[in-house]
Formats: C-alpha cells, sequence, structure tokens
C-alpha cells in the first residue's frame, strides 16, 4: 500500500512539475518574444529537464518495487519457517496423543487378564 501511495504522490508530483514548465514555457513565449533559435533551446532545456524528472521517477519506482519484494520475501520466508515449526510441533504432539491413547487402550484391554493372574497366583501360593 505504502509503495502504490508513493508511485502516486511522485507521478502527481512529476505531472505537477511538467505542467509548470509548460505553462512557464508558454508564457515565457508569448511575453517576450525571442529569436527562433533561442526558442528552440529554451523548448529543448524544458524537454531535457521533463526527461530527466521522468528518469528519477522510474528509478524511485523500481527502487521502491525492489525493496517491496524484498520485505514480501523475508516475510514469506519468515512465515514458512513458522508454519513448519509449528507443523513440527503438532506432529509431535499427535504422535504423544496417539501414544498415550494407545497404551491406555492396551492396559484397559489386558487389565481383566492381570486380576486373573493375580487370582491365579494368590490361589497357588495358598494351595503351596
Amino acid at each position: 500500500m505504502e509503495y502504490a501511495q508513493s508511485t502516486l504522490d511522485n507521478g502527481i508530483e512529476i505531472l505537477k512539475s511538467h505542467a509548470e514548465d509548460t505553462r512557464h514555457l508558454i508564457q515565457e513565449l508569448v511575453e517576450q518574444p525571442k529569436p527562433q533559435q533561442e526558442v528552440f533551446q529554451t523548448v529543448v532545456n524544458t524537454a531535457l529537464a521533463a526527461q530527466e524528472r521522468n528518469v528519477k521517477f522510474a528509478q524511485s519506482m523500481l527502487q521502491n518495487g525492489t525493496q517491496v519484494l524484498k520485505a514480501h520475501a523475508e516475510s514469506t520466508r519468515d512465515l514458512v519457517q513458522t508454519l513448519a515449526e509449528q507443523s513440527r510441533k503438532q506432529q509431535d504432539a499427535f504422535q504423544t496423543l496417539a501414544r498415550e491413547s494407545f497404551n491406555t487402550y492396551r492396559d484397559f484391554m489386558t487389565a481383566p487378564f492381570s486380576y486373573y493372574q493375580q487370582t491365579l497366583e494368590t490361589a497357588e501360593s495358598a494351595a503351596w
């Protein structure tokens, strides 16, 4: 959003500058008649100044765009790293839950057999 706002603001400033230079050039040509050579030189100078502003504007757009892309790449890398870490934590938690659930189920299923085994051992002891 900042990039778009900056680009728009810079573009508006460039257009204002072009309009001001054009207005100034026209005013100068109308108010002060000059030889054709000087008029041509003034027009060329104004056009060159406009071209320089356009080049600076394009450069600033590219630099700002590059900075935005770098920031996005860095944010994306951090996000992917965080997601991978969270995924690993969830996987570890699921494995622990599954293991504990299995152990509880196994203990539940073998409890009656343990009871009968203890009863049998007690009976054997009493018989001896």
